[in-house]
């Protein structure tokens, strides 16, 4: 039971020191891939517009000494970049209907209600859910690789309409032979527990503790340097305290009398892992700073030898390179007797 009960405590914190960003095409959570990916192709000179999260934000910076107003869905005043900051017109139906999770605008809020701006950010730049860039994507279903269509997000500079336009394309979810690491991992894993062979068994849960340690550090160090649009100091701290975290179960997998508590832990974390982002399996667009096919392969192999390292687990005491289970030999036998 005392066992049982600290496998269970190191697992729940293993799961809380790798975490990782759940795939979603829209919401408040960050998402790890996407079907749908927004491309800038015109920007007007002297300002610097990027996508975020694939299709769901818009990333603006504006130098001073110029002015850009982003004009709403009614054309009304939203966003202002100028050099005292950063505003928003919270008369603007945008500023309610804009977001991840609308608001009913309140009544009367139309394109010629006076602004009332509302400061929200010092600096040049900031990021913003922009429907616009994704609202084909709601009226059609492309079913492989395609253009879905162009968007525009209406902008005045320094008194000069303009805008800031690009495409939205659709991308065929990848091949489902993406999950084959875990499908080998559930016919392995049990065949070799019948084998019996302490030794092998422990050499296995060797190979398989460093397969998801460093699986799960890579998928996750992948998704974190991933720029929104650039790294910040809080996701440089995130990805350093990953490394530590790695370095310490690995670690603590090295001393006998901890290895089984260190496999739950290392187990525990490469499967929360694996599932925090196995929206990379299932979406076209891979938004991590890794290649597509690097960051899928470390969340397939995370997702597979988390997995099949909580089995070894849980079958007792398989990791601990002992020969307990080997067969007694006959000068052993005739000892005991």
């Amino acid at each position: 039971m005392l066992r049982a009960s600290l496998v269970a405590a190191i697992a729940l914190a293993a799961a809380g020191a790798l975490p990782g960003r759940a795939d979603a095409h829209a919401g408040l959570t960050a998402p790890a891939a996407t079907s749908f990916a927004a491309t800038i192709t015109s920007v007007p000179s002297g300002i610097e517009a990027r996508v975020v999260d694939g299709d769901q934000r818009l990333w603006l910076r504006v130098p001073p000494p110029l002015t850009v107003v982003v004009l709403g869905l009614e054309s009304e005043p939203y966003l202002r970049f100028s050099p005292r900051g950063i505003e928003s017109n919270t008369n603007s139906p945008t500023y309610y209907l804009n977001r991840a999770r609308p608001l009913t605008p309140p009544a009367g809020l139309g394109p010629r209600t006076p602004p009332a701006w509302k400061h929200i950010a010092l600096g040049e730049s900031t990021s913003w859910h922009e429907d616009r860039l994704h609202a084909l994507a709601l009226a059609r279903h492309p079913s492989g690789n395609a253009l879905v269509g162009r968007w525009l997000v209406p902008i005045v500079v320094d008194g000069r309409r303009t805008a800031i336009a690009g495409t939205l394309r659709h991308s065929a979810a990848p091949s489902l032979l993406w999950f084959w690491p875990l499908l080998l991992a559930a016919a392995l894993v049990p065949a070799l527990l019948r084998l019996r062979a302490a030794r092998l068994e422990a050499q296995v849960g060797v190979a398989l503790a460093a397969l998801a340690l460093v699986a799960a550090t890579t998928a996750r160090l992948g998704r974190e340097l991933y720029g929104r649009p650039t790294v910040s100091a809080g996701q440089l701290a995130l990805a350093g305290a990953t490394c530590a975290a790695a370095l310490a179960f690995a670690a603590l997998y090295t001393r006998q009398d901890w290895r089984v508590l260190a496999a739950a832990a290392i187990g525990t974390a490469a499967l929360y892992q694996g599932l925090a982002l196995v929206g990379t399996l299932r979406n076209g667009y891979v938004l991590a700073v890794l290649p597509g096919w690097a960051e899928r392969t470390a969340t397939a192999v995370s997702l597979s030898a988390g997995a099949a390292l909580l089995v070894a687990v849980l079958a007792g005491g398989i990791l601990e390179g002992s020969d307990e289970r080997r067969p007694a030999t006959r000068a052993e036998r005739r000892a005991v007797g």
